[in-house]
């Protein structure tokens, strides 16, 4: 009886470890991009709440908020065998947007966890809002 007990345990076990998923595995692995670091707009710390995206080129591969002038992203590595774009590849250079705006440095994908502090120009900021604002006059 014991032993019956022990065998669907360890059955169960296996299969809850091969239903990890392929961010569970990039973390263990350590192949996950992982930014993470201070927000500033004209030297201030960013209000919470903005949108903080990585990009490359035009493919969005994470998202988060900003909290207490912070971001931290989580970015996997692309999986050749799928079709889909599902992560960064070695080498691509990541843009980080805050509220649609581009924040500087842009910076080559990495492997494991660094900060990489993010700096707006409010200027920047300003022309988008009034690209907006004349877009709502036409």
């Amino acid at each position: 009886m014991a032993k019956a007990i022990s065998i669907r345990f360890l059955f169960a076990l296996a299969i809850s470890i091969l239903m990890f998923s392929s961010a569970a595995a990039q973390v263990g692995m350590g192949t996950a991009c992982e930014p993470y670091g201070s927000v500033t707009i004209e030297g201030q710390p960013a209000a919470n709440g903005l949108l903080v995206v990585a990009f490359i080129g035009e493919i969005e591969l994470a998202r988060t908020h900003t909290i207490g002038g912070q971001y931290s992203l989580f970015i996997p590595k692309d999986d050749p065998a799928t079709p889909q774009r599902d992560g960064y590849r070695d080498g691509e250079i990541l843009t980080i947007f805050v509220n649609g705006t581009p924040a500087t440095p842009a910076f080559e994908a990495f492997q494991g966890r660094q900060r990489r502090d993010l700096d707006i120009a409010t200027l920047s900021i300003k022309i988008e809002t009034w690209g907006r604002i004349k877009a709502l006059f036409k």
